[in-house]
């Protein structure tokens, strides 16, 4: 422990320790778990520091540029690795806070926010309640820990310092990637836009044969306690959903860090 430790201070090691910081850095700005606001930021910095202190070993000596201009770029290379770590698993709750809002839109509860704004929220209340039940499942599966195993992976396959990215299949991979974010958000809020679909059809149809009932007064009603009980059914199979997805994005990190290390090496 001590030789370690006195490693991590010796001349040729801090280009490894600054470069592995920058990879940390963009796995916690995009990290469902890791990106929270609610993370005071000197905390966040300090935990950058020591886990790029203790996974510094891992990593082989990194040469310091000789010129200065040289050393943005190997930075930006490192911050770029880390953003695509983080964004294998983003992409599924930026889908659920999508899904949340459609959804919101469909049933009136955004309505609530629009007369009665909060300003901590910032959002419909349905987007707390799923973003809290995203946060949950991700916890709950281990994904912070296992975005740190993925980066701790990342930097034996690609050390830093050696990795390069080019505009070839690599960024295509990452589009794709957030395409999916459409996706997961339909297959989110499908079962609630059918129930509504298939309710306001009944109410059309029903204004249609009963000209005297007040449809439009009715529809409110009827569309909200629809959508509030097709939200409630829905939940289990939401979160099997994201189960699934989170396993699958989180499991995706290397063969696309693969895909772009590839690409950038040819």
């Amino acid at each position: 422990m001590d030789a370690a430790a006195t490693s991590l201070f010796a001349p040729g090691v801090w280009p490894s320790f600054v470069l592995i910081s920058a990879r940390i850095s963009g796995l916690m700005i995009l990290s469902p778990f890791w990106s929270l606001v609610s993370i005071p930021r000197p905390s966040k910095g300090a935990l950058i520091v020591v886990l790029a202190a203790i996974l510094t070993p891992l990593a082989g000596t990194v040469p310091f540029p000789d010129r200065v201009l040289s050393i943005p770029m190997p930075l930006m290379m490192e911050f770029t690795i880390g953003l695509v770590i983080g964004l294998c698993a983003a992409v599924v709750a930026h889908a659920l806070m999508l899904a949340s809002e459609v959804i919101s839109m469909q049933t009136g509860l955004s309505l609530g926010q629009v007369l009665t704004p909060n300003l901590e929220t910032g959002g419909p209340a349905l987007s707390q309640l799923y973003w809290l039940l995203g946060l949950a499942v991700f916890v709950g599966i281990d994904g912070p820990t296992v975005m740190l195993q993925a980066l701790a992976r990342s930097i034996v396959d690609y050390p830093p310092g050696s990795s390069s990215i080019t505009f070839t299949e690599g960024p295509m991979a990452v589009l794709n990637l957030t395409g999916s974010v459409f996706r997961y958000a339909i297959q989110i809020c499908a079962p609630v836009m059918v129930a509504l679909t298939l309710a306001n059809l009944l109410m059309a149809i029903l204004s249609r044969a009963v000209p005297q009932l007040n449809a439009m007064a009715m529809a409110f009603g009827v569309t909200l306690s629809i959508g509030l009980l097709m939200i409630g059914l829905s939940l289990s199979l939401v979160v099997r959903a994201l189960t699934k997805w989170y396993a699958t994005s989180i499991g995706s990190a290397d063969g696309l860090l693969n895909l772009m290390i590839r690409s950038g090496a040819q």
